[in-house]
Formats: C-alpha cells, structure tokens, sequence
C-alpha cells in the first residue's frame, strides 16, 4: 500500500494581477521502500507539490492521502509533527546547539527522555556515516556536507518513513551531492524509508528508482 497518494490534486493562488494554477491534475502514488526523484525548472510547480504533500497546505481541489487517509481530515499540524520529515537545502540547524543536541531535539520534543534521546542521536549520526568527533560540534564547525548529514540524521530522529527533501544537494559540490543522494537511496532500500526528493541537478538521477518530471504544473513519470 501507498503511504503517500496525490489524487486529482489542483491548486491555485491569486498574485496581484491574475490566478495562478500552480498545479493541474496531478496523480501519483509513493511507497516505502523506494527513492522518488522530482525534477523541473523554478516555478514549474515542484515545490507547491511538495508543501502539499508536507501537509502545509491541502489542495484547491482533490486530495492528498497519508495511510490512506486524506491531508483535509486531520490536524495538519500533527501530521507535519509526527509523520513527515523533512530535510532542507539550507541545512536549517540550530546553529546554538551542536549535532548531537540538533538530532536530540525532536526527540525530547516528543517526550523522550534526556539519556535515551541523546543514545538514539549518537546512533543516528554513526548510520549516517559521521564518526564520533561531529557529536559536539557546531555547525559552523562542519562542512556543508556534514551539515546535511546532521540534518538527515534529524530527520531519521523522527521516526517516520516519510522523508521529504526539498534541494537536498543544492549548497553541496558534486562528490558531496552523490554521496547524499546515495545515502538518501540507502535509507529507502535498506531501511525502508519513503523519500522524495526535489532536485535540479539530473546528474544524480541515475540513483533514483522512480523520477517524475513538472513542467508547467503538470506531473510526468519519466
């Protein structure tokens, strides 16, 4: 079964002079398991898409489904909460607080305690691939690379299967954008993660299992 859905979704918004239809009719299915690639130019509708799908917003018509169940019945709120993690281009840690305690605050926002939160982050850096000596360091201390590892490594802290990656490698040099997208794969094939990734960059694309292209609002499989 699909743990995310997109049935008939279309959204539009107003800007100052017209009505904009960011998205037409789009229909796709993804599972876990899988490493799901979008690709398009700037305003083709990619990162509407990918809101929609975080549960920051429900579509103008149709409906995003989560297990099943459509984004316009639940607390999105709780959803983007408990269910969805998301990773950023720009990283988005705390720049106070070092990777051991970025990857512990989801977890200690969730109630877990102090001792068992921080044993977790310590595993979740490691299976990520960033030895011990990153723990207490913050991030104006790592390379962009390291960075995003950190932010990964947050994300498998909220224990879900749902990743979402919004330009995942556009900050990285080349080597340090394939090793995240191959490590991205790795969680889907290994651990069975569901992870979507919004890109440019089509030189990573033979990594991917399933790549959708936008264009103009309107999503198509390649």
């Amino acid at each position: 079964m699909s743990i995310l859905t997109l049935q008939s979704v279309r959204y539009t918004y107003k800007s100052k002079y017209q009505t904009v239809e960011a998205l037409k009719d789009v229909s796709c299915s993804f599972e876990q398991g899988f490493l799901y690639a979008i690709v398009g130019k700037s305003g083709s509708g990619k990162s509407t898409m990918l809101s929609l799908m975080a549960g920051l917003d429900v579509p103008s018509e149709g409906d995003v489904f989560f297990r099943g169940t459509s984004t316009r019945t639940i607390n999105l709120d709780t959803y983007r909460r408990n269910h969805v993690a998301m990773i950023y281009q720009n990283f988005r840690l705390f720049p106070l607080l070092t990777a051991l305690e970025n990857v512990m605050y989801p977890m200690e926002l969730h109630g877990i305690r102090p001792k068992d939160a921080k044993s977790k982050a310590e595993e979740h850096i490691r299976s990520v691939g960033l030895p011990d000596t990153v723990f207490n360091r913050f991030p104006s201390m790592l390379s962009g690379g390291e960075q995003q590892r950190v932010a990964i490594a947050r994300a498998l802290a909220m224990d879900t299967n749902l990743i979402l990656a919004d330009e995942p490698t556009g900050n990285l040099d080349s080597t340090a954008s394939r090793n995240i997208m191959t490590l991205l794969a790795r969680l889907a094939h290994e651990r069975n993660y569901c992870v979507v990734v919004i890109t440019h960059d089509t030189s990573l694309l033979d990594i991917v299992d399933v790549t959708y292209q936008m264009r103009d609002g309107i999503l198509y499989k390649e």
